[in-house]
Parts: C-alpha cells; sequence; structure tokens
C-alpha cells in the first residue's frame, strides 16, 4: 500500500513537471536557470535545457555584457 502511494506520487510529479516544461512559464524557468549555468564553469552544459543555438545567444550576451573576450 505504501510502495502504491509513492509510485503514484512520483507519477503525478513527472506528469506536472513534463506539462510545465511545455508552457511559457517552464520555457522562462529554463532560460533562467541557463542564464545562471553559464556563469558557471557548466556553459556548455546548458544545451540540455534551451537547446544548442539559444545557449550560444546566451553566451554571447553573458561575454558581451561583461565584456569578456
Amino acid at each position: 500500500m505504501n510502495l502504491k502511494r509513492m509510485v503514484l506520487g512520483i507519477a503525478v510529479l513527472v506528469i506536472l513537471f513534463c506539462s510545465l516544461a511545455l508552457t511559457p512559464l517552464g520555457k522562462n524557468l529554463r532560460i533562467n536557470t541557463a542564464k545562471m549555468l553559464i556563469s558557471t564553469r557548466f556553459q556548455n552544459e546548458t544545451w540540455m535545457l534551451v537547446g544548442k543555438d539559444k545557449r550560444d545567444e546566451l553566451i554571447k550576451e553573458f561575454r558581451e555584457k561583461y565584456a569578456i573576450p
């Protein structure tokens, strides 16, 4: 019984998370998270959140903002 509740809870969380990823709010959350990650050593991994083209665009904006060659 307890295992069933846990599996059901995980399933509900996965469904909510997936539906959030398809909304404009989810897109904004991913972009903001990518912007925070770009200032760390995980720049190249941000493509998983926003895609390669958007990652390159965000890195370019970051470098222009802080005058990094």
